[in-house]
């Protein structure tokens, strides 16, 4: 007994106050009134507070309380550092809250490691918000036996079990956490679970090295709706990735507001250079608001309105698309997509704006082909021909790009190609079997003249099969 409270002592000796040691922002201007820190981000993105460095040769447990005001979400990790006080890597990731929340009481463990002499905490600040950091502490721990009767008090300092509070705290909050971890590399993902149309979609990615020095790592998202994939973005991380050190990257983009409810499957994969693909795979929800209600009436009024319109001046827009080239037509479509590319990046849709920015483009290059097939009329163009050919040309363009539009597109324009083939023969079989059998209903008759009245009309009859 006498040697525990002798230990605990020396704890208590070791236990460093906030008003005795100086803290560091980055982003952030920091405010101390003798018993609380105040932290204001200034800017977007991730903005962290750092505590002093403390040596570390024995396990750490990190003690104090924090609320927030106003903040796109809150983390905190340890840091370490080797004997120079130079960055090695971070460790420990919890998350503490998001928006505004009262205060909360977090405990988080510190382990020694090889090569690291220092560690300190880091409190990281997504976006713009306060935080208010009281009651903290630094304790060492050591590992010692302690009567039954005091096994529950040791138990909530050891390590496990401050990791299991941090994934009871992650489950419990709109916040989700994908892990890859082997021997080569451990990657952390944080992204939300639920979302509305407009919202900002941010995925954050705690990347560790446990190998060797990797120089690139690819990052790959690719986005199910339904099993049809609707979205995917693929983009290199150029750093260093040394050996135990922790890089913190992060991806966003906005869901434009014509985003469609339901459940979306998110894959991503994760490929350091010269090593293998890793893959893991999450959910989201997307929910429907008030904005998104509105703007799906405003769609299907537009929409009626312009079925109107086209339905009152039907027959000058048959009759004008009519006398159309091949070419002309290809042009007019890729002139409709250009307008819709137009209205999908008004409503935020870059993406597919994009999309739909590369159709016009096979669109144009076709048509602009058939245009100087028209303007040389070569003795070998035929025109039924060459509107088949190209559709079936359109339709390879769109299975080259199957990466983006996925293979369904090609399918529907060959599909059609087809049909437009057997529309356009049909009329030429039908005229050869009129010429092979002129008896036929619709095809040539035969007239005999059998006489002349005194008015002089002439008497005519028509030769059939019967007569």
């Amino acid at each position: 007994m006498k040697k525990l409270i002798a230990l605990m002592f020396i704890a208590m000796l070791f236990t460093f106050a906030l008003a005795q040691e100086k803290w560091q922002g980055n982003g952030v201007n920091i405010e101390h009134n003798g018993t609380t820190l105040k932290a204001t981000s200034t800017r977007e993105g991730f903005n962290t507070l750092i505590s002093p460095q403390f040596p570390i040769n024995t396990t750490l447990k990190y003690s104090f309380s924090i609320k927030g005001e106003n903040t796109n979400g809150v983390l905190a990790e340890i840091a370490y550092f080797n004997e120079n006080r130079t960055f090695i890597f971070a460790k420990n990731v919890t998350f503490i809250g998001k928006g505004s929340f009262g205060l909360k009481n977090v405990e988080i463990t510190a382990t020694p490691f090889k090569e690291a002499k220092f560690s300190s905490l880091v409190i990281v600040i997504n976006g713009i918000g306060t935080v208010y950091l009281d009651n903290f502490t630094v304790s060492e721990v050591k590992p010692i036996e302690k009567p039954k009767t005091e096994s529950t008090t040791q138990t909530k300092t050891e390590p496990p079990v401050t990791q299991e509070i941090k994934k009871e705290t992650i489950t419990n909050e709109n916040l989700q956490k994908l892990l890859i971890d082997d021997e080569d590399i451990k990657v952390e993902i944080f992204l939300n679970k639920t979302y509305h149309p407009r919202d900002t979609i941010r995925a954050d990615f705690y990347i560790t090295n446990k190998r060797g020095v990797v120089n690139e790592i690819d990052i790959k998202l690719e986005v199910y709706y339904f099993g049809i994939k609707v979205f995917s973005y693929e983009h290199p991380s150029w750093r260093e990735y040394s050996e135990g050190k922790t890089i913190h990257i992060f991806q966003e983009s906005k869901l434009p507001i014509i985003t469609p409810p339901g459940k979306y499957t998110l894959k991503f994969y994760i490929t350091p250079v010269g090593r293998e693909t890793k893959e893991v795979e999450t959910t989201i929800t997307v929910k429907p608001n008030l904005e998104w209600a509105l703007f799906i009436l405003f769609l299907a009024l537009s929409l009626i309105g312009v079925a109107f319109l086209i339905k009152k001046h039907w027959k000058l827009l048959a009759k004008t698309y009519k006398g159309f080239s091949i070419g002309q037509r290809f042009v007019f479509f890729a002139v409709v997509g250009l307008i819709i590319a137009a209205v999908i990046l008004a409503l935020g849709a870059e993406n597919y704006a994009n999309d739909v920015a590369i159709v016009v483009y096979y669109l144009l290059l076709i048509g602009i082909l058939n245009e100087w097939i028209e303007y040389l009329e070569p003795k070998w163009d035929r025109k039924e021909v060459r509107e088949v050919i190209s559709i079936y040309l359109l339709a390879l363009l769109m299975y080259l790009s199957k990466d983006t539009f996925t293979v369904y597109p090609a399918i529907a324009i060959f599909a059609l190609g087809t049909v437009v083939g057997i529309l356009r023969l049909k009329p030429k079989t039908m005229k050869l079997s009129r010429k092979l059998n002129p008896q036929r209903k619709g095809g040539i008759e035969e007239i005999e003249i059998v006489g002349e009245t005194e008015e002089g009309f002439i008497i005519h009859e028509t030769k059939s099969e019967n007569k």
